[in-house]
């Protein structure tokens, strides 16, 4: 019995220390409010001036506006000096409103509180303040003790004047009381009620992040990982150790580190440098298993590949494990930046390595949806690949260095396409079109027909990507674009001269016959990026102006005698030109680009100069190979100028309904004249020039002629029409009625 007793003791006394903590901050509480609302402050404000005392509510009457606070003293109430307005019940006086002594303690007041009413304890949680009574309960019932029941005291356990129903009859029944703890009364004691609660800060940005404790750990982590380095590189170099003892002293630091990481993540405060030891412990085992496999050869390639895989997939994991962005990427980027000082240089199997932290990154990628750690895992063997396909591209490292290259594009490609289901698809398209960036290198360094092998493959597999219907529309074009440029590189390492400059306008002509069947912007620009490459190059070399401009035409004619290869390949460059200028302009106009407004009048231009570049090509290299003399130069030539009138006259002719065609007719046109005048009337002689004015002259007649005629009939058109007659045949136009007189 006496244990149960002595624990209902402790429980009694806890309660009792807990009942005087609580009035002590109770009358703090109030001593505060008491001194907000009291008397003169030092801000000048005055003190409350007492009013006179009222005469008692009568039956029937409304109460008085504040009953429920302390109301002025009854007839035979007397002033408690210190307590200004404060209300008093006289025997038998209803202090505040009420109708007998019983309820006087509604106005009890307490020493040092001006003038505050409080209702009975038992209600005290109601809304109403407590008074000063050391005993009474606030909030809550009132005491159980008899002595602090009585009349008058504020334990009594009587109901609050507030509560409707516990008023006498004849006399007015208040609301029920505010819903708040401390109720504001007009015109007595204001209270402030707390505002809106707010919202959570704005988030810190990563600069703000990186301060402190973690900037300090991750700087720990470098300074570490260099100490691993050394510890495996230059230990080697200087002969400290063996090369056992660094790698099993190397794997013993990243084990103990990763679990002292995993037992400080239990603490909250202690999980930055967590992060930091992680990822440390993570990047050391990494860079053991690097050193294994190409600075000591403790382990063959494709064990140590394996063992990295694993290792980073282990990292990775903990980190997935953990929610840490930050840990997936240091990790990552401290084993990448550091590799190549334990592979001894750039190498295959460096490529290999980091190829393993992108492998192991993916999944961790789609699962957590973290771009960040796709773009610094997709780096490393981007930037690798390319340095060691320029440094391992020649010698017996050239196979190796052209597999490793294949497989950054792969697993590149593969990560971009994975990638864009939870990545932003922008981030994924600038994955994929840097995967194909080793391969370009690789075929640049190499050089010739093996060396356009990587790139035909990284232009064969993006432009399969581009056909997949399936992929998202910006990876399709990203993979256009790339394999676009890949193909281009391919060309350009593998062909030179005119066949390079062929293949070119080749390839240009494709890509804009595709534009126009599948109705494309995209094939368009590309072409027409192949296509200008492709004329700048054939004006350098295959067909120079001045060779269509001067006799002897060199380099079609040498010493008078013909060089057949380049009139030959003259004649299919500038037959390529003249194919290219017309599908473009053929091909913008059926997807919009070019329109027969006056919007795109001026983009007609070059395209037409483009053409009549290319027809004066062909005419003059054909000419030349069937007379290679001065006869078929100026021959050409004089057939040069009359198609340019015949061609200006089509457009004209087409151009009555259509501004642009109509301009490029009269550009035509004042083309072929200058040429007449300034070209033809000097170069040419003897029938030549007698033909070549005859016919541009004839050809320019004919032109005016009927071009006048097809404007009229078109303003006939325009202004309502010729008079049908009843076989719908077309009638004379019936002008205006002569003026007659006084008109």
């Amino acid at each position: 019995m006496s244990v149960p007793m002595e624990r209902e003791d402790r429980i009694a006394a806890l309660a009792a220390e807990l009942g005087r903590l609580g009035r002590r901050l109770d009358d703090m509480g109030t001593e505060l409010i008491s001194l907000s609302t009291g008397g003169a402050t030092s801000e000048g404000t005055a003190p409350p001036v007492q009013q006179p005392a009222p005469a008692p509510p009568e039956p029937g009457r409304p109460a008085y506006p504040n009953a429920a606070h302390p109301g002025p003293a009854g007839p035979d109430a007397e002033a408690d000096a210190g307590h200004p307005g404060a209300a008093y019940p006289g025997a038998g006086y209803p202090g505040a409103g009420y109708p007998d002594a019983r309820y006087s303690g509604a106005a009890y007041p307490g020493a040092g509180y001006p003038g505050i009413a409080y209702a009975g304890a038992a209600y005290a949680g109601a809304g109403h303040l407590r008074e000063a009574h050391p005993d009474a309960a606030y909030p809550g019932p009132a005491r159980p003790d008899p002595a602090d029941a009585g009349a008058g005291r504020p334990g009594a356990t009587y109901p609050s004047i507030a509560h409707p129903g516990q008023w006498p009859p004849g006399y007015a029944q208040p609301g029920r009381p505010a819903p708040s703890t401390y109720p504001s009364y007009p015109g007595r004691y204001p209270v402030a009620h707390p505002g809106p609660a707010r919202g959570p800060g704005p988030l810190r940005t990563w600069l703000s992040s990186l301060s402190g404790a973690r900037l300090l750990a991750w700087t720990g982590a470098g300074v570490t990982l260099l100490g691993v380095v050394l510890l495996l590189a230059l230990a080697a170099s200087r002969g400290w150790f063996s090369p056992a003892g660094r790698v099993i002293a190397g794997a013993v630091l990243g084990v103990a580190l990763v679990g002292v990481a995993v037992r400080l993540h239990r603490r909250e405060s202690a999980r930055t440098g967590a992060l930091a030891l992680a990822g440390t412990g993570i990047a050391t085992l990494y860079l053991v298993v690097a050193a294994s496999t190409a600075l000591y050869g403790f382990l063959p390639a494709v064990a140590g590949l394996l063992l990295a895989l694993l290792v980073a997939g282990g990292g990775l994991a903990l980190a997935d494990r953990w929610g840490s962005q930050l840990l997936a990427g240091g990790a990552v980027g401290g084993a990448a930046v550091l590799a190549p000082v334990v592979t001894g240089g750039f190498v295959p199997l460096l490529v290999g390595l980091v190829l393993a932290l992108q492998v192991a990154a993916l999944p961790v990628v789609l699962r957590r949806q973290w771009p960040w750690l796709a773009a610094v895992a997709a780096a490393g063997p981007v930037l690798f690949g390319s340095l060691t396909a320029l440094v391992s591209s020649s010698g017996a490292d050239r196979p190796w260095t052209v597999a490793a290259v294949a497989a950054v594009l792969v697993v590149g490609l593969v990560g971009a396409v994975v990638a864009a289901r939870v990545v932003p698809v922008g981030r994924a398209a600038g994955l994929l079109v840097a995967a194909p960036v080793p391969a370009l290198v690789a075929s640049g360094a190499i050089g010739g027909w093996s060396g356009a092998a990587p790139a035909a493959g990284a232009a064969l597999l993006l432009l399969l990507l581009a056909a997949w219907t399936r992929l998202d529309r910006v990876l399709r074009i990203a993979a256009l674009a790339a394999g676009s440029v890949a193909l281009f590189h391919a060309t350009a390492v593998a062909l030179d001269g005119a066949a390079e400059t062929a293949v070119l306008l080749g390839q240009a002509l494709v890509l804009v016959v595709v534009a126009a069947a599948l109705r494309s912007r995209v094939p368009l620009v590309i072409g027409g990026a192949y296509g200008v490459v492709g004329v700048l190059a054939a004006l350098a070399t295959q067909v120079p102006p001045v060779a269509l401009a001067t006799f002897p035409a060199a380099p079609f004619l040498v010493g008078g005698r013909p060089q057949t290869s380049a009139l030959v390949a003259g004649i299919g460059v500038s037959a390529l030109v003249l194919a290219f200028a017309v599908a473009v302009m053929v091909s913008a106009a059926r997807v919009g680009v070019l329109t027969a407004d006056r919007r795109t009048a001026q983009l007609w231009v070059p395209a037409g100069l483009v053409a009549l570049y290319g027809a004066a090509g062909l005419v003059l290299t054909v000419a030349l190979l069937v007379s290679p003399d001065r006869t078929g130069f100026v021959a050409g030539h004089a057939v040069v100028s009359v198609s340019w009138t015949i061609v200006a006259l089509v457009l004209l002719a087409r151009g009555i309904s259509r501004p642009a065609l109509r301009v490029s007719g009269l550009v035509l046109v004042a083309a072929a004249v200058a040429k007449l005048i300034l070209f033809d009337l000097v170069a040419l002689d003897g029938i030549a020039r007698v033909a070549a004015f005859l016919g541009a002259g004839l050809v320019l007649l004919a032109a005016g002629t009927r071009y006048a005629r097809l404007v009229a009939e078109a303003e006939t058109e325009d202004g309502g029409g010729p008079a049908a007659g009843p076989a719908g045949a077309r009638g004379p136009v019936q002008g205006p009625p002569p003026p007659g007189p006084g008109r």
